[in-house]
């Protein structure tokens, strides 16, 4: 979708400011109410430095979608620094770089989970449905790796300011509201489809980048993984299974928070997954209801990624109140 496109849709949430997070985290900064002075993007959105402790503690959909007032900000772009990090590879694990590339090629460094300050040399070898990238360590090293565990490096604060950014959640929750593929798809990240998980420690359940218009209407079942505790295998199709969750969440005047993921009450450790380390997000947390069910709470991270400097909705991970 072009900048003109993303300019012309009108916000349809209404998100509230996290004023801290649980657990006493530091708020670096927060963004409150950004849009664009053309459009009516109303964000409330706080800034965090992303650890990878464990999340700390802290329905039905309503019928009509909240509308909120445009408030007129404009907030900032950046050129892509060119460089890339690792991602995709789990903390304990390393990624190989080779020489000359493909998974017969010798091995010529080793490089952590969350390797940043890679540069590309710019040379690329197609290896049947894979590409592999010529790139260089900030040691000097030099080889090969496939260019799915490589992703352009982009700061949070870059990220959390990235007016584009802001564009593309936008429309990523008008497209879940709306249940609008064609939007969805026109923001989804071209290289790898929606990678969904139902739980955080869930695999990860692909939707292919060209399948993604018409997953609110797919009644293809599918296996998202098993219960928290149990054998139990959660089965059915995106429309049965994930879209009720998100409407949960988006449809309930939620918590906007960029960098780190607000949690609540819960018998089970909630841990960010460490292969997506490297990537930017935003989470949106409907809290647990006041004198309620403390355990009622939900949290999908909205994650994505940048491809020439453009960002692009990657993956939605989902996160809750454990019993």
């Amino acid at each position: 979708m072009t900048s003109k496109n993303l300019l012309e849709h009108q916000s349809l949430h209404r998100l509230r400011l996290h004023p801290h997070l649980n657990g006493g985290l530091r708020v670096q900064h927060q963004l409150i109410l950004k849009a664009i002075l053309v459009v009516s993007i109303s964000l409330f959105v706080a800034s965090c430095t992303r650890t990878t402790v464990p999340l700390l503690p802290t329905s039905t959909a309503p019928t009509e979608i909240p509308q909120v007032n445009p408030t007129p900000f404009v907030i900032s772009t950046f050129e892509p620094s060119g460089m890339y990090a690792v991602v995709g590879i789990p903390e304990g694990e390393i990624l190989l770089l080779r020489n000359p590339a493909g998974i017969t090629g010798s091995i010529v460094d080793e490089l952590a989970y969350d390797e940043r300050g890679i540069t590309a040399t710019g040379n690329a070898a197609n290896l049947g449905s894979s590409i592999w990238m010529e790139i260089q360590t900030p040691d000097g090293s030099r080889g090969w790796v496939n260019s799915l565990n490589m992703t352009e490096d982009v700061s949070q604060e870059q990220f959390c300011q990235d007016a584009r950014a802001l564009m593309v959640l936008d429309n990523s929750l008008r497209s879940i509201q709306a249940q609008d593929g064609d939007l969805l798809a026109q923001i989804i990240n071209p290289r790898r489809g929606l990678v969904i998980r139902h739980d955080w420690w869930n695999p990860e359940v692909i939707v292919p980048a060209d399948s993604v218009s018409g997953i609110f209407d797919d009644r293809s079942e599918m296996e998202w993984g098993l219960m928290s505790g149990s054998e139990f295998k959660i089965q059915g199709s995106f429309k049965e299974i994930i879209l009720p969750l998100l409407e949960d969440t988006i449809l309930n005047s939620p918590v906007v928070v960029c960098g780190e993921v607000p949690s609540g009450t819960t018998s089970r450790q909630n841990l960010w997954p460490t292969e997506y380390t490297s990537l930017n997000y935003f989470a949106i947390h409907r809290p647990a209801p006041e004198g309620g069910n403390a355990f009622d709470w939900r949290t999908w991270a909205l994650v994505f990624e940048y491809i020439d400097g453009e960002p692009f909705l990657t993956s939605i991970i989902h996160f809750h109140g454990d019993v």
